[in-house]
């Protein structure tokens, strides 16, 4: 049996934000982790209410951090080095200490703190340099410095294993370092997926490929910069070449969509484009969670990637569901598609892209533009789709090859079992050589033991972005999603790297005041308040100390608890009440396309595509669309009477047709009639489809695009997740809402 073995992952600091933090790829190795391994990590929720509400234990980390700085500044080291602490920062470094663990795991570049074992797992050689070498920078500059630097944490006796999934990483180590010990220290892992929480459909469950769905999504972290890399570009072109040869299709993007001007400098027929969204082309810009994205992967027949980096849980997740990856022939590739076996692989980016380094004979990316390099990957594209939609049995022998292939080689369980037993194997050998005896005599006090992620969090930080990304933006305050949390600031101060640790607004003099939450609700809609940061804080820890002094007195409790919301409900008493900022709160999001709006006692209804609300601009008629009113109802009725009769359920003789645009996304057929599409559940097809123009049904949801209602769908799916457990799938929840039964 094997001795309990507890690790830190000190992954949610504000120098891993950059390396992509809890990244999906490592999401098996916590999700089936054995009995005998305890994962420990920092719950930066947790951190920032501890160090908000104990001066003691905030004070104890600045003073460390202070030190920690004092004693990198005294050392006489190479630039490398000092620039390798100075990213490292020193709270984060405290932090990194701090964190319970009996070794420390690491990914993609290593800041292990060097006061206890460790392990390191990357995917790419040039990311294991950051910051001084990046991904499609295409050379190594100081090497020999850079490469005593590495050779110093690797060969270190507290470096215990260095693992990687894709051959090539683990042979320019091996090249790039020239060490036998570190030679010893190279792992070959698996890698894989957890077990899918969503129903997978079988081949025969796949829409019909007469009408082939293909799917973009600009990778795990879904960062709008990564659009050309990812090969965005190149799918809108071969889009083109696909409905322009008389191929019925629908392309769904779930990414940011770049300006014009970059999307015309790549060769991108932009007015066509936008002529297709809504007919073709599904374009949604809104950030999807994980679970979201598979479920649109289980709609796909073909995932489209022609990048010019590896993304390895992507193509994973895209044969889970038996989407054909259509992916480059970038290093690692290989690791996951094998042409013409279980996808398909487009040649020629390798070549390209991937030059060796002249001092290093290692195989490095450079990112650059090469117009026939495009051309190429465009044609290859539109050939070899349009070969497999002409052989139908061809395509669906190489979704099952697709299918079984992912099941046998990217089982999560079997990547958590041997990774974590051949850490298990390398600590009790460290512990055996009294490695471990000798570090970690310099561990913290454990009065930050209760800031750890629990057993359930887990899956929180998972799905959450792992870098930054903007949520809510207001005329007072930004909210921002990263690692698990929500992350209000007010204003629109500008944030530096280090400012996304929870120390830093007590660390760092210049750094903005924030909030850290773990919902939106927690945040109580304060990003909607015009008070200052600090005002706003010490505010609400007088409305908590009131609290918990009179909840022993109930009717006293009541009292003050109806005053307080009569203080909120009007901004303030009089004597308190703020005369320069104005009032805003979102009252209703997605009626029909519009958000409504409160300023002060008026209400304002603007298209959701307009972006952030100003009154000044609103009265001054500055948006293309937009109803006021007194009330609610009153802007709800000015919408409805904006839609023409000749729109409304009612079937006059004459009215147009109802035509089939989309079947089966996510159990929903969506439909035009003129100018307005509806969608109906599909159970209850052409009965609905008969009715849909009476008054003796109305859909579930309606639009005036294609997108519209799609992006109507995808959200209720999201709201309604919490009612699952009780009904059988989603749409019934959704359906049962709709009729009221609920």
């Amino acid at each position: 049996m094997r001795h309990s073995l507890h690790v830190a992952v000190p992954w949610n600091l504000s120098h891993y934000i950059p390396l992509d933090g809890f990244h999906p790829l490592y999401r098996a190795l916590f999700d089936h982790v054995p009995d005998h391994v305890e994962l420990y990590a920092w719950d930066n929720v947790r951190l920032y209410r501890k160090f908000r509400d104990d001066a003691a234990a905030r004070r104890t980390v600045i003073e460390k951090a202070k030190w920690e700085k004092h004693r990198h500044n005294r050392l006489d080291r190479s630039c490398i080095a000092k620039t390798y602490q100075e990213y490292f920062w020193p709270p984060d470094h405290v932090l990194t200490t701090a964190l319970e663990g009996d070794l420390e795991f690491h990914h993609t570049a290593p800041f292990p703190s060097l006061t206890r074992p460790f392990v390191f797992h990357c995917e790419s050689f040039a990311s294991v340099l950051f910051p001084f070498a990046q991904q499609g920078s295409g050379s190594i500059e100081n090497y020999e410095e850079l490469k005593e630097h590495y050779r110093s944490i690797f060969s270190h006796p507290l470096c215990l294993g260095i693992f990687s999934h894709v051959p090539d990483t683990l042979h320019a180590l091996r090249l790039f370092l020239s060490d036998s010990t570190i030679d010893g220290k190279l792992f070959s892992s698996r890698t894989g997926l957890s077990a899918d929480p969503l129903f997978l459909h079988e081949p025969e469950r796949k829409p019909s490929i007469s009408r082939p769905r293909f799917l973009f999504v600009n990778s795990a972290n879904q960062n709008p910069v990564n659009f050309f890399r990812r090969g965005g570009h190149l799918v809108l072109r071969f889009w083109k070449e696909m409905v322009a040869g008389g191929r019925d299709g629908l392309l769904l993007l779930r990414c940011a969509m770049p300006d014009d001007s970059e999307l015309r400098d790549y060769g991108v027929d932009v007015s066509w484009i936008k002529g297709e969204i809504g007919r073709s082309i599904v374009w949604d810009q809104g950030y999807l969670a994980g679970h979201e994205i598979q479920s649109l992967m289980t709609e796909a027949h073909f995932f489209l990637l022609p990048s010019v980096a590896l993304h390895s849980v992507s193509i994973m997740e895209a044969m889970r569901a038996g989407a054909i990856p259509v992916v480059s022939d970038i290093v690692g590739t290989s690791v996951y598609v094998t042409d013409e076996e279980n996808g398909i692989v487009l040649y020629g980016v390798r070549e390209k892209v991937c030059p060796k380094d002249g001092g290093t004979d290692c195989v490095l990316d450079r990112y650059s533009r090469w117009p026939e390099l495009d051309s190429l990957l465009v044609e290859q594209m539109t050939s070899r789709v349009c070969a497999l939609l002409d052989e139908p049995d061809v395509y669906w022998d190489l979704h099952r090859r697709a299918l079984s292939h992912a099941k046998e080689r990217f089982s999560g369980q079997r990547f958590a079992l041997d990774f974590w037993s051949v850490v298990s194997d390398l600590y009790a050998q460290s512990r055996a050589a009294s490695i471990a005896g000798e570090a970690g005599s310099d561990r913290p006090d454990r009065s930050l033991n209760e800031c750890t992620i629990q057993s359930d969090g887990w899956a929180r930080v998972f799905e959450s972005p792992p870098q930054p990304m903007l949520r809510i933006k207001t005329e007072f305050g930004m909210v921002w999603e990263l690692g698990g949390a929500m992350i209000r600031t007010y204003g629109n101060p500008r944030i530096e790297l280090n400012d996304w640790s929870a120390l830093a607004q007590y660390y760092k003099p210049n750094a903005p005041p924030v909030t850290y939450a773990t919902t939106l609700e927690e945040l109580e809609g304060t990003y909607l308040h015009p008070l200052g940061g600090r005002r706003e804080g010490v505010w609400r820890r007088v409305v908590r100390w009131i609290s918990k002094t009179l909840m022993p007195f109930p009717a006293f409790y009541r009292y003050a608890a109806r005053l307080l919301a009569v203080y909120r409900r009007h901004g303030g008493f009089r004597f308190a009440k703020p005369k320069t900022e104005p009032e805003i709160e979102l009252v209703r999001q997605g009626v029909t396309g519009y958000n409504i709006i409160r300023h002060r006692d008026r209400y304002y209804a603007i298209l959701q595509r307009e972006g952030e609300f100003s009154p000044k601009k609103a009265e001054a008629g500055g948006y293309s669309s937009c109803y006021r009113g007194h009330s609610v109802d009153d802007v709800l009725r000015s919408i409805a009477a904006s839609i023409p009769a000749s729109r409304s359920f009612v079937r006059e003789e004459g009215a147009e047709p109802v035509e089939v645009i989309v079947e089966g996304f996510h159990h929903f057929n969506i439909v035009r009639q003129g100018k307005k599409f509806y969608a109906f559940l599909q159970n209850e097809s052409e009965s609905a489809r008969s009715k849909l123009l009476s008054k003796q049904y109305a859909p579930s949801f309606s639009g005036l695009s294609l997108e519209e209602v799609q992006r109507q769908i995808l959200n209720a799916l999201t709201a309604e997740s919490a009612w699952l457990q009780g009904w059988e799938n989603p749409v019934d929840s959704i359906e049962a809402s709709r009729r009221g039964t609920r």
